[in-house]
């Protein structure tokens, strides 16, 4: 019996690792010593087994030069986690080539690997005693309803966005990550290992959707082997190769999802005979030392032919770190003419504002003027949530917009509507509103001239008198139970400067948007926090409001002030339920800061230099 060293990249995403750590202790079970290797390559030793999993993360992100690379890939068997048609998947298949045997997890690659002519074993993943350390036959009790794992993809989005309706007042806990770079353990929202096991042992019902569309679906083997080990029932769109775990029996398959959380969920009976089935089935009847132990015999037998050394030219020579060469910069077709269209856009922008200023103090004697109207209950209110909503040229949405507010449970609160000199009737149809909603503590401010998002909405801030301040558009909608979540994430996080949930996008593009925790590179990379946030007044004062009269961040006032927050060391905490709804539209402002995007970033660039880009 040779003893067993599994290899992963240092960097390379935790989940990985969690599988390594699977494979670790399903050996140490069957008796056979092993040994996790972060730090290092395969040896050439007669005496060990080397596994490397997930050889499409391994070979690209580890630092060693071509030469110990090109002897790894001859000395260790491959442990292939990706799906086929993935590049990853490609990556994998070129590691494997050079391997004396490849072993995949899902009977998928085994077929793709077999092939392209690499001879590959199946490792069917199962239970190991750590996963259930958390688990009990609790399924009723459970504090969350529905948990989501699984990386953002449109396909994803959009299918969460759809369930919506079934999702915003169950216990939910959905948390996505990016595809943009690793990710590894310390990274906020995300969990792993012991966390993970906590998580799903205390979840109800996971719920899978497969990354594309393609059919078959891929059967997930990691994510359904530790959820199952955790008494945690699977809803699930349709599979493939989930043999020998059955539909019906241990998860549930199919494509009403909706349906399906529904009915357990009203049926906690046959959810907790469901869970209890597949943890049996995962810990007891197909646990993975059944399946590795002979497979490790078989490559006990395995005597693979080390490559005879050979020097590379001097030009390749550690090419393999962080994946050759670098990238051309983007290409930006006629960027003079974008940039002209940009400042003449903005240019008319400015124009219109001093006509407006001038037309404002003719009229009234001051550029500053606000019409003032407000309900009878407003003066004596006093709340602990302030919604601000702000408007300009949405006559026709935003009443669905104060309809859905004032449907909110949970929180006293006042409404501050900052019309910003719209060019349509809604600041009478806002007056009309609060005239048939007297006893609601709503406030209509007119801005007679037009002063910009941004000042529109340190407008609001500076007249509530609330401590917990909602952002909110006039197009945009929230769930009854928004403010509430909210605020109880600030109550539970005194140091939090605001908080946001996932939110549903719906109209011209379904899917999800403010859905992945708050991470400051990931901050740096893009901007995935919508302005649809609670924020502490205290905070906003802190730093100065909404950075306005800046052409460089028109329409990026949201995505300006998270970075100023976290060049000051603030941070904002992420409620991973879907409590409020993003309209997608055909038009936007954001058209127009794309004409020059790059610029824009580089003066984000410039005010903040300090932060990780």
């Amino acid at each position: 019996m040779r003893n067993l060293n599994i290899f992963v990249a240092p960097t390379g995403n935790a989940f990985m690792r969690d599988i390594a750590e699977w494979i670790v202790e399903a050996a140490a079970e069957t008796g056979r010593p092993a040994m996790l290797v972060a730090d290092g390559t395969p040896p050439i030793d007669p005496s060990t087994i080397n596994l490397v999993v997930a050889p499409h993360e391994f070979y690209v992100l580890s630092e060693f030069d071509d030469a110990t690379l090109h002897q790894a890939m001859h000395i260790s068997v491959p442990v292939c986690t990706e799906q086929p048609g993935t590049p990853w998947f490609d990556i994998t298949a070129i590691a494997a080539h050079r391997a004396p045997l490849a072993i995949d997890i899902n009977e998928f690659g085994v077929s793709a690997l077999r092939a392209r002519g690499i001879d590959t074993r199946r490792l069917r993943l199962g239970g190991v005693p750590s996963m259930a350390a958390a688990a009990t036959d609790r399924a009723v009790d459970r504090e969350i309803d529905v948990v989501f794992l699984g990386g953002k993809t449109d396909r994803r989005g959009a299918r969460l966005a759809a369930m919506a309706p079934t999702l915003w007042n169950r216990e939910c806990d959905l948390r996505l990550f990016s595809f943009r770079r690793p990710v590894q353990r310390g990274v906020p929202g995300l969990v792993f290992g012991a966390d993970k096991y906590r998580l799903l042992a205390n979840s109800k019902i996971l719920l899978n959707i497969h990354r594309d569309g393609r059919r078959p679906g891929y059967f997930e083997w990691a994510r359904m082997i530790e959820a199952m080990a955790n008494g945690c029932c699977i809803v699930t769109e349709p599979v493939s190769g989930s043999e020998p775990f059955v539909d019906g029996e241990h998860f549930i398959a199919t494509e009403d999802l909706e349906g399906a959380i529904d009915d357990l969920l009203d049926h906690p009976e046959k959810m907790g005979r469901i869970g209890r089935a597949a943890q049996r089935a995962a810990i007891d009847l197909y646990p993975l030392r059944n399946t590795l132990s002979p497979l490790l015999g078989e490559l006990d037998l395995l005597r693979p032919v080390v490559p005879r050394p050979r020097r590379l030219p001097k030009h390749r020579r550690h090419l393999t770190v962080a994946q050759q060469l670098p990238l051309l910069p983007a290409f930006r077709a006629n960027a003079g003419l974008r940039a002209q269209v940009f400042h003449a856009i903005r240019a008319e922008a400015h124009l219109q504002r001093e006509i407006d200023a001038a037309r404002c103090l003719l009229r009234h004697g001051s550029v500053d003027h606000i019409e003032r109207v407000e309900t009878s209950a407003y003066s004596a209110a006093t709340p602990t949530v302030t919604v601000l909503v702000t408007l300009f040229d949405y006559a026709h949405l935003v009443i669905e917009t104060l309809d859905s507010i004032v449907a909110s449970e949970g929180v006293q609160f006042e409404v501050i509507i900052v019309d910003d000199h719209s060019t349509d009737e809604g600041r009478e149809v806002v007056k009309a509103y609060l005239a048939a909603h007297p006893d609601l503590p709503m406030v209509l401010l007119g801005c007679d001239a037009n002063g910009g998002l941004a000042s529109a909405r340190n407008l609001a801030f500076s007249r509530a008198r609330a401590e917990y301040v909602m952002v909110m558009d006039a197009d945009n909608l929230v769930f009854p139970n928004a403010f509430a979540k909210l605020a109880a994430a600030l109550d539970d996080d005194p140091t939090a400067a605001f908080a946001y949930s996932t939110l549903e996008e719906f109209g011209v593009l379904p899917g999800v948007r403010s859905s992945m925790a708050w991470h400051v590179p990931w901050l740096c990379e893009a901007n995935y926090i919508d302005a649809q946030a609670m924020l502490r007044k205290s905070a906003w004062e802190r730093i100065g409001g909404y950075r306005c009269d800046d052409d460089l961040v028109f329409g990026w006032e949201d995505w300006e002030l998270w970075l100023r927050l976290a060049n000051e060391g603030e941070h904002g905490v992420h409620v991973p339920q879907m409590l409020g709804r993003y309209r997608t539209q055909e038009t936007s402002m954001i058209t127009t800061t794309n004409l020059v995007a790059d610029h824009m970033i580089r003066h984000l660039h410039d005010l903040y230099p300090n932060l990780p880009w």
